[in-house]
């Protein structure tokens, strides 16, 4: 028989708390073994360490960091192939030669801070960027400034990667010869916060890539969108501005887009949008600003999308909406100082509208429960003609179109559309 030994409570709580202790110190050990271990290493352009950053991410340990002073590095594309930090004193300066990629990213846990990223190639077959990294996880890109390259940032197939806090000046002449300020493809998980974007074919480019949060950056002045992305479901943009782009954004075959508190301004032209919306579903756009857009919202093929608590002021058409867009439903927006509130080309739909503040509505509120006691007609005769023969836009404002406005206040049977909004809103709070 085996004998049995008795142990005092106090001892095993004792061995137990030994246990843990060792436990815990085996895990910090093992986490921070690489940092107890990583160094230094100084760049730059007078007596220290290296005098290229190459040669000292070749003689680099993994986790290490590269501290780069002032001055201007002129190497050409530079590999990274190992975790590292680079990070850049004020004034350091990579510059590419027009030859490839600035900086090329092959291995995970890659931070690149605070440098001066220009000169990237400029190709009609690659797209050569200020930093580009693929098949990778856990980069950083902050706090740099990008000029003069075909692309800033261009990630493939990465995945946990932050692009944050980097403005990017590009040199996109056309929409065929310029590439994006930040370009995803097949990414995952990517946070881009706080970026400025200007004079690039797009600010933001997104393909088959989601899971994305993107957040208070600043896109404009742009060739063609302030950001433009297709085939990317699941995905969060807010407090983001787009403003004096050809297009605003571009929103295109995804789903489950959250589109909260953003800044669509000056996106003026004869084919500008603020947002386009092209087979968009399942989706909630809510508490952003229209302003002085050539249409605000355009939806084509959109289906089940939910408009909440926007503004939309001062713009040729508050919402351009086709036909082939089914059960959407615009809830408590305002809709103010627009040419046309609301368009479409279809006598007959199934989007809803209620609860709306409509400057144009001139009914009235007898029951004083802040609501109009009839509905409200947004389409008017004119502006479902002009949808459907854009060339009658050379009449507004004609005599005879006056004329057509009156007789349609007078007798509102004439608009050839059924929908309205059964509860106006009497007063903005906007």
């Amino acid at each position: 028989m085996k004998k049995i030994i008795d142990l005092h409570p106090e001892d095993y709580r004792t061995g137990f708390r030994h246990s843990r202790l060792i436990a815990m110190f085996s895990f910090f050990f093992c986490l921070t073994t690489s940092d107890i271990f990583s160094k230094e290493i100084e760049v730059c352009t007078d007596q220290c360490g290296f005098s290229t950053i190459q040669a000292a991410i070749d003689s680099a340990n993994s986790g290490d960091t590269i501290r780069i002073g002032k001055g201007i590095y002129r190497e050409g594309m530079i590999s990274i192939s190992k975790p590292l930090v680079l990070e850049g004193s004020t004034g350091a300066t990579l510059d590419g030669k027009k030859e490839k990629h600035v900086l090329d990213i092959r291995s995970n846990h890659v931070v690149i801070r605070g440098l001066n990223i220009i000169g990237s190639g400029v190709s009609d077959t690659s797209e050569y960027a200020g930093v580009h990294a693929e098949k990778i996880k856990y980069c950083v890109i902050e706090n740099n400034t990008f000029e003069d390259n075909a692309y800033a940032i261009y990630l493939a197939e990465t995945e946990d990667c932050a692009v944050r806090r980097n403005i990017s000046t590009g040199n996109a002449v056309n929409e065929v010869s310029g590439g994006n300020g930040i370009h995803l493809w097949s990414s995952k998980g990517t946070r881009i916060e706080g970026n400025e974007l200007k004079k690039h074919r797009d600010g933001i480019y997104l393909e088959f890539s989601s899971n994305l949060k993107i957040e208070d950056n600043i896109s404009h002045d742009n060739i063609r969108y302030g950001m433009h992305f297709m085939f990317s479901s699941d995905n969060d943009f807010r407090g983001n501005r787009f403003e004096n782009n050809s297009a605003g954004v571009a929103v295109m075959y995804s789903k489950n887009i959250l589109i909260e508190n953003n800044s669509f301004e000056n996106n003026w032209g004869d084919s500008s949008y603020g947002l386009l919306l092209k087979e968009i579903s399942e989706s909630i756009l809510t508490k952003n600003s229209f302003i002085h857009n050539t249409v605000a919202v355009f939806a084509d093929g959109c289906n089940r999308n939910y408009f909440t608590h926007n503004e939309l002021k001062d713009n040729g058409w508050g919402v351009k909406i086709l036909g082939n867009s089914e059960s959407n439903q615009f809830v408590q927006n305002e809709f103010k100082e627009n040419v046309f509130d609301i368009s479409t080309n279809t006598k007959h739909s199934t989007n809803s509208f209620r609860e709306n503040f409509w400057d144009s509505y001139d009914g009235y509120d007898l029951d004083l429960d802040r609501f109009g006691d009839i509905p409200h007609k947004p389409v008017h005769f004119f502006g479902y003609w002009v949808v459907v023969y854009p060339f009658l836009m050379v009449l507004y404002n004609s005599p005879v179109v006056n004329f057509l406005q009156a007789i349609e206040k007078a007798f509102p049977i004439v608009t050839p559309i059924d929908l309205e909004d059964p509860k106006p809103k009497m007063r903005s709070h906007v």
